[in-house]
């Protein structure tokens, strides 16, 4: 499943089989996002269920920071 733009976001929705699998997912981006100093907004829905969206706020659009995360995000 690939990126979709909305709302001037890069957004993408992630269902794992419970929640500790989430959560182990989404401690790998947030000590990478840490790193890089560029934080995805993520929702976490269902226990199991995950939105995450790329934006660079203070650009006020995406840019090439959002989509090497997304990359990142994807090589998880």
């Amino acid at each position: 499943m690939s990126w979709n733009i909305e709302n001037n976001r890069l957004t993408k929705s992630f269902s794992f089989v419970n929640q500790t699998e989430l959560a182990e997912f989404l401690l790998k981006i947030a000590k990478h996002a840490d790193q890089v100093g560029h934080h995805p907004d993520v929702t976490i829905f269902k226990c199991s269920m995950m939105k995450i969206e790329l934006f660079t706020h203070d650009k006020n659009q995406i840019t090439q920071l959002d989509y090497s995360l997304a990359d990142y995000i994807d090589s998880i």
